[in-house]
């Protein structure tokens, strides 16, 4: 709540203020008929915000998961960014608003009549238009990132409330507040605000899936972030600190949080110079370099891609890429059941099917199933007795099959064999890594030429399975964790190398504007002591 409550009133007492300020110098103007204008290009504006807010969340709402995330990440960045611009651009022209706008306003009432009255409209609706859309977004936001949507909301009209009393009060001169000190402590606590939704906005794109990388576990604030508590939701909604927190959003939350706070914190009164900015700029940049430099000694390589995992006689292996299926590829291998088998034929390359997923050792893995023809019916009788038949239908034949009435020499059945192998593969998706493999072969039979037709035996006349040895099951689990390790490694330091990348470009940049700021002052200087004129800027 109390997020979405500085929200509401720092939005809106900026509304309120321009506003207030057109709406007192028409009143000093003599020009209350403008008034009415006014109000109605606020309401306007008011009114578009409302549709486009209700808009968006019911847009969201009718979204897939994934495709909600993807939208949660676009209106997070979108209100880091609104935020970011309004705490930067009030704090360099919150003391000239009030000239600006009354200088706007007058150059509209010199107009007259009714181009007058549609310029008032026009000052309103945009000045409201933008605090709106600003309010708009930054609330659905904190909604996405709260659990209490009622709360949240009752937080933003309480603070737009209280911001619309003040507003009204400053316009009627009954309060007077130190809008410089009130505009700076808001804003900090908009940039912690915002700060904890560049970690949201991480978390989501995480989970939309585009992005994977520093996905790497830092500190358990499990003893600190409790769910369910005020603390956690203090912590929470208003600063984005998570029980376990990931490197991402840690870089993410205090790459934000650290300049942008110094910014809106530093005392107007003391001013840095270009030659220390330059000197810190340089620093930094000279800095992430090294960075830079270290973290790519240190990447460790990509770990081997559908490596083979070997098990005595039996390997396996997969062969191209996996997604909903998988070729795997399987060393030759002694008969699964008797009489040979489809293991047993050499090698092997066979197409399976994702079934689903499962965990293989601590290890989270796909499971692909195929079937195919076995080759354990050959050599097996043509004709099995009855006594035989009995005796694979779990001892008697089956309904409708007797052999009275039939001669000696018709005291057997002729029969049909089906052998069908299926193999299972567990593989971790992730390095294309056999952690185990089941291969399991079934011959059924089928009594035909009986007084009923072609009857199935209920019972297979043979099974068989092969398998991974539990200890070779166990080393590719092992061999699989490790790899996971390397990749979560690797995409750290990553992440690492990019955030270095991109924090040496800013800071190179900043200096060299910096640079040529300080050297243009230096020309000017040395020109107006020559007596020279000073060349024009750029």
């Amino acid at each position: 709540m109390l997020p979405t409550f500085v929200i509401g009133l720092r939005e809106g007492l900026e509304a309120a203020l321009i506003v207030g300020i057109i709406a007192a110098f028409l009143k000093q103007q003599g020009r209350r008929d403008l008034l009415r204008w006014v109000y109605g290009g606020v309401l306007a504006a008011v009114l578009l915000c409302l549709g486009v807010g209700v808009a968006l969340k019911v847009l969201s709402s009718n979204l897939p998961q994934k495709q909600q995330e993807g939208l949660e990440t676009v209106v997070g960045v979108l209100a880091v960014g609104m935020v970011s611009y309004m705490v930067i651009w009030m704090r360099r022209h919150s003391r000239q608003l009030k000239a600006e706008l009354e200088g706007l306003a007058a150059a509209a009432i010199g107009d007259g009549g009714r181009r007058a009255g549609r310029a008032m409209v026009l000052m309103a609706f945009l000045a409201v238009l933008r605090e709106g859309f600003e309010t708009v977004v930054f609330l659905l936001a904190a909604f996405d990132e709260t659990g209490d949507t009622a709360s949240a909301a009752g937080g933003a009209l309480a603070g737009i409330a209280v911001a619309v009393v003040l507003g009204w009060a400053i316009y009627r001169g009954g309060v007077r507040l130190n809008l410089s000190k009130f505009f700076r402590a808001t804003g900090l606590v908009l940039v912690l605000v915002a700060a904890g939704l560049v970690v949201n906005a991480l978390h989501t794109a995480h989970e939309a899936g585009w992005l994977n990388a520093g996905q790497g576990g830092t500190v358990d604030l499990t003893w600190l972030v409790r769910p369910g508590s005020v603390q956690s939701a203090l912590l929470t909604g208003m600063l984005g600190i998570q029980q376990h927190p990931v490197v991402i959003e840690v870089a993410g939350w205090l790459a934000y949080l650290v300049p942008v706070g110094l910014y809106v914190t530093w005392p107007p009164s003391r001013p840095v110079s270009r030659r220390t900015m330059l000197r810190v700029w340089s620093g930094l940049a000279a800095t992430a370099l090294a960075a830079v430099a270290v973290l790519a000694v240190a990447l460790p390589g990509r770990p081997a891609q559908d490596p083979v995992t070997p098990a005595g006689p039996l390997t396996a292996a997969l062969a191209g890429p996996h997604a909903a299926t998988a070729t795997v590829r399987t060393a030759p291998a002694a008969a699964a059941a008797a009489g040979g088998g489809a293991a047993g034929q050499g090698s092997a390359l066979l197409t399976l099917r994702r079934t689903g997923g499962a965990e293989r050792a601590g290890v989270a893995v796909d499971v692909y199933t195929g079937t195919g023809p076995g080759a354990g019916a050959a050599g097996r009788p043509a004709a099995l007795s009855f006594e035989q038949a009995a005796a694979l239908n779990g001892g008697r034949l089956p309904l409708g099959v007797v052999p009275q009435g039939l001669s000696a020499a018709d005291d057997s059945v002729r029969v049909q064999y089906a052998d069908t192998d299926v193999l299972t593969v567990w593989v971790e998706p992730r390095t294309g890594r056999v952690l185990d493999l089941s291969w399991t072969e079934t011959v059924r039979a089928t009594l035909v030429g009986t007084q009923v037709g072609a009857v199935p035996l209920n019972s297979p006349v043979a099974t068989g399975t092969r398998a991974f040895p539990a200890a070779a099951a166990t080393a590719a689990a092992t061999a699989a964790r490790h790899d996971l390790a390397r990749i979560t490694d690797r995409s750290d330091l990553l992440t690492g190398v990019w955030l270095a990348v991109i924090v040496a470009v800013g800071t190179l940049t900043a200096a060299g504007v910096t640079a040529a700021a300080l050297r243009r002052t230096r020309e000017q200087a040395e020109a107006a002591q020559a007596g020279s004129p000073v060349p024009l800027s750029t």
